[in-house]
């Protein structure tokens, strides 16, 4: 029999290098969720009938319980007893959810828009081009980036989808998802400077005069009139 090469070591140690990297080089990578991810309440029995928590403590529950492995909102749930009222973890609901935006780590990188074809929207100064980027992730995460469409990068720059992510590895180990997005506002700079709350440029601090359009729409783009918020 050939002894093969590429050995199931290889393979998981390819796997295992390979996320490695995108963890080392990752930054947070923010998801703008259509449906924000649910898990059933460990805590209490789910009323399949009402839809919502039947306000009875699962008995069965005994260890605690990570949810959301991975994530800015990774949390670990303990058992907490209850003999009446609604159920103290969920608050009744029967399933724990997260919040609308969802920050995983993933590598960003930004590509030449010749990669895709040139792309310009027509401005009242003119046509403007558009931005590209490759975000890379453990494909662990492949779900949420082919569930979602509208993403922000470094910490401020809002993206969507521009091709569907498809996952990579070697010999059938998937390690990393990867997919392309495209800026949402004409001219945004995919590398703009990160760090943090700190930026001036974050997203609670956009300058709305880019979204201006109309007759003055010259001058207030090139600062000789304020614009809103301004």
């Amino acid at each position: 029999m050939t002894k093969k090469i590429i050995t199931k070591n290889i393979k998981r140690d390819f796997k295992r290098n390979i996320q490695q990297l995108v963890r080392d080089l990752s930054q947070p990578f923010v998801i703008i969720q259509e449906s924000p991810m649910f898990v059933d309440c460990p805590n209490c029995i789910w009323d399949s009938i009402n839809k919502k928590s039947a306000n009875i403590f699962d008995a069965s529950f005994t260890s605690p319980e990570t949810i959301f492995v991975g994530t800015d909102q990774q949390r670990t749930i303990t058992p907490v007893p209850f003999d009446s009222g609604r159920c103290p973890v969920c608050i009744g609901e029967g399933q724990l959810f997260t919040t609308k935006e969802l920050t995983i780590p993933a590598m960003i990188n930004y590509v030449s828009s010749w990669r895709f074809g040139s792309e310009y929207y027509d401005l009242p100064v003119g046509k403007e081009g558009v931005n590209f980027a490759i975000v890379k992730t453990l494909s662990c995460y492949y779900e949420l980036l082919a569930q979602n469409s509208i993403f922000i990068i470094h910490n401020r720059i809002k993206v969507e989808k521009f091709k569907p992510p498809f996952v990579r590895g070697i010999g059938g180990e998937d390690a990393v998802v990867q997919m392309a997005v495209q800026t949402v506002e004409a001219g945004e700079q995919t590398t703009g400077k990160f760090d943090g709350l700190l930026d001036p440029l974050s997203r609670d601090n956009v300058d709305h005069r880019r979204k201006i359009k109309g007759p003055t729409a010259t001058r207030i783009l090139t600062g000789r009139n304020r614009g809103q918020g301004g």
